[in-house]
């Protein structure tokens, strides 16, 4: 009987208020059937009937046990033991320092300022 005469109630009203009236009801049945959605979906998740696999493909990928296997074998393919190769990273920057100093002693040399350009006194 209330419904019925709600509904007639809003027969009488423009267009726009109609919108707005259906909108509302739209919005509170979807948030009721989205709340209903996720009660039951964690209740699910907490008496053991889902399963959530965390185990997939890409996760094994950044295993760091297969990546220490892998940094092992490109390491005895090379040759080279992890010291072998910070040495030469190490011997590598000292020549890039030297000879960065290097420069900058002869540039100063020359008559020229930390820029490399030429100081005219």
């Amino acid at each position: 009987m209330v419904v019925q005469k709600t509904i007639n109630n809003l027969k009488d009203r423009p267009k726009d208020e109609r919108k707005v009236v259906a909108g509302g009801i739209a919005v509170f049945v979807i948030s009721v059937l989205l709340i209903a959605w996720a009660i039951l979906f964690f209740r699910r998740i907490q008496s053991g009937q889902l399963q959530v696999n965390l185990d997939s493909g890409a996760q094994n990928e950044f295993n760091p046990t297969g990546t220490q296997q892998a940094q092992r074998e490109i390491e005895q393919s090379n040759g080279q033991t992890p010291e072998d190769l910070y040495n030469i990273r190490n011997d590598a920057a000292a020549q890039q320092v030297g000879g960065q100093q290097q420069l900058q002693i002869q540039q100063i040399g020359n008559g020229a300022d930390n820029f490399g350009n030429p100081t005219s006194y």
